[in-house]
């Protein structure tokens, strides 16, 4: 076999086995058909693709064109571009391909990829179209682009601005659109016009509820065209942010002495809040404080706080009831005035204190001691007829000498059943005069354990000139 004759038989074989590869690799096929293929500039010509599912399974498929900026491409409806497409099943798409460019009459071979999103392989054809000269004349197809632009994250609080923006592609006087955006928490209608060739940017201001929880969201743009979809753009992301925001609000009474405030508190926030509410209030002002429901105390940053934990879902409020009331403080003074007043009014003129210490002890026992007695007129004004009286128990006796610059007793008196009494005259006790009186006594037997001396009775005539008595305190002695 010659060369030429071996070099053909080698060129058939891998062919052959070139043709065969790629059959065993198509496990989808792709055929186009064409409706209209012979048009004029700004003239939609129209294809049907067909896309056959050999695969052992199903499979979802994409259909793209390349880039053709001459071109407008447009698939019908526009969610076909994205196909499922069962195991063995075929499936038929409308495209509509319309030169937006002025170019030379000439066959134009538009690519056609549809790829398989499970396998990643790709089939590629061409639809030929022959492009004529001359310009269309009558009606054109809703041919429009658009572009969304819209805020990813989005505070219910705030109106957002939503753009769309739209370019018709051929000389179709446009003159009612409808264009919408829906999702779970956008749902928008508005109308429009578009020029021949017209490019245009709608503003669409939207509005939220304020409560909206947080979310994540896709919104969808329909455009329609005497009621027939013409373009869609699915799956914009948008996400409703969280966010909390306690609010304050107060409402005053006021009373005699008393003012009571109720405190309520609001979450306008989108999601629960846990907070401690906080009431500053300093101590003297907390003394005539009360609040409902019990607070309570916190300190911080050198500020003293009554505290309440809180916690709030979307909405809900809480209450805080704050009396301050001077009403037991004033209660209280006024009391204590009166008491005091009673006191200055009732009180003794004269004073005595009693007290008694020890001189001398025999076999453990108190054998000998000295009281003392010390007399005072509280008031700035005389005191007459003052008369001291004091008892001394059986058991004991009262030294008869008496300490020189000591006030000598009047009358001393034994009684069988009250002991010793022993009594002193004074004639005249000059304001605020004192006077120190001093006894002793010695006892009969050795005093073993407590003894007690009982308090010393006061006489004395009064500014009204009754006569008044008053008592001094006991003393009680022990070893």
């Amino acid at each position: 076999m010659n060369w030429p004759k071996r070099a053909f038989f080698l060129l058939v074989v891998v062919s052959m086995l070139t043709i065969s590869l790629a059959s065993a690799l198509s496990e989808f096929s792709v055929s186009y058909e064409a409706v209209k293929d012979k048009v004029v500039y700004m003239e939609p010509a129209e294809f049907y693709v067909s896309i056959t599912n050999n695969q052992g399974f199903n499979d979802q498929f994409k259909i793209s064109f390349g880039i053709n900026p001459k071109w407008s491409i447009q698939i019908i409806p526009p969610k076909d571009s994205y196909l499922t497409i069962n195991k063995g099943e075929t499936k038929k798409i409308k495209v509509l391909i319309m030169a937006v460019s002025e170019m030379p009459p000439s066959l134009y071979r538009i690519p056609v990829i549809v790829k398989s999103l499970k396998t990643n392989l790709s089939e590629k054809t061409y639809a030929p179209i022959y492009l004529k000269s001359g310009i269309l004349t009558g009606n054109y197809p809703s041919t429009v682009t658009a572009n969304v632009n819209i805020p990813d994250k989005i505070d219910p609080r705030e109106t957002i601005r939503i753009m769309v923006d739209l370019r018709n592609r051929n000389m179709l006087n446009i003159t009612e659109m409808k264009i919408k955006l829906s999702s779970i928490v956008i749902n928008h209608e508005t109308e429009t016009s578009l020029g021949p060739l017209e490019e245009k940017t709608i503003i669409v201001t939207y509005s939220f509820d304020p409560m909206e929880p947080p979310k994540k969201d896709t919104v969808t743009l329909n455009l329609y065209v005497n009621g027939e979809s013409i373009r869609t753009i699915e799956n914009i992301p948008v996400e409703i942010i969280a966010y909390s925001d306690i609010v304050e609000s107060s409402e005053l009474k006021k009373s005699f002495l008393k003012t009571e405030e109720k405190i309520t508190y609001t979450n306008n926030g989108n999601i629960k809040k846990q907070e401690t509410l906080k009431i500053e209030m300093g101590f003297f002002k907390d003394i005539v404080t009360s609040t409902n429901p019990k607070t309570y105390v916190l300190k911080e940053n050198g500020k003293r706080y009554r505290a309440l934990d809180v916690d709030l879902k979307p909405g809900a409020k809480a209450e805080v009831i704050v009396v301050k009331s001077f009403r037991p403080l004033v209660l209280i003074i006024t009391i204590t005035i009166v008491l005091l007043a009673l006191y200055f009014i009732f009180r003794s003129d004269v004073v005595v204190r009693k007290q008694a210490v020890v001189l001398d002890t025999k076999e453990g026992g108190i054998t000998e001691m000295k009281v003392i007695m010390n007399l005072r007129n509280r008031t700035a004004k005389q005191i007459k007829n003052v008369a001291i009286i004091d008892n001394v128990p059986n058991i004991a006796d009262i030294q008869k000498e008496f300490q020189i610059g000591t006030l000598k007793p009047t009358k001393i008196v034994m009684h069988e059943r009250k002991g010793n009494l022993i009594k002193w005259n004074i004639e005249l006790l000059e304001k605020y005069e004192e006077r120190i009186i001093t006894y002793k006594v010695r006892s009969k037997l050795s005093i073993l354990g407590n003894f007690k001396l009982p308090p010393a009775v006061i006489k004395y005539e009064n500014q009204k000139g009754k006569d008044t008595i008053t008592h001094s305190n006991s003393v009680s002695l022990s070893i």
